[in-house]
């Protein structure tokens, strides 16, 4: 058994195509002179600054799939979660017309929906700043497609 050297290179290309690893190996400066890592987790930053870093980096990457990917699936994430919480508004005004209690109701699910989108976003950015690809369902076979 041959002992295997730790300093070697791992192959290229990676198994993980949105590695953000290049040929020569190291990482390369991102967007805004960050570092891929940084860029991809910043682009799931809570409330409205991931929603701008994920529209910054969509516009600017060019070159670096790891963040283009997570750039398009934060900027899916965040205007899904936008539109989920201006349909729950929408329908808690309409439930407040028939009963305040069906409008309370709205609130605490409105509620339930910002702590679960909270802890999904902090999740994905534990997840990218670890250099590490999860696709969302539906969101993220949209951003891969368009990384």
């Amino acid at each position: 058994m041959t002992p295997q050297n730790p300093y070697q290179q791992p192959p290229y290309p990676p198994s993980n195509p949105y590695q953000s690893v290049p040929p020569g190996g190291g990482n390369q400066p991102g967007p805004l002179g960050l570092q891929p890592n940084v860029a991809s987790m910043l682009a799931y930053a809570p409330c409205c600054v991931g929603l701008i870093m994920s529209i910054v980096f969509v516009i600017t990457e060019k070159t670096n799939r790891f963040v283009k990917f997570h750039s398009w699936q934060g900027l899916f994430f965040h205007l899904s979660l936008l539109a989920i919480g201006i349909l729950n508004s929408l329908f808690g005004t309409l439930l407040g017309q028939i009963s305040g209690l069906l409008s309370l109701a709205s609130y605490l699910l409105g509620l339930v929906i910002a702590l679960a989108g909270l802890g999904l976003s902090i999740f994905l950015m534990l997840k990218a700043y670890g250099n590490e690809t999860l696709k969302l369902p539906l969101i993220g076979d949209a951003a891969e497609k368009q990384s």
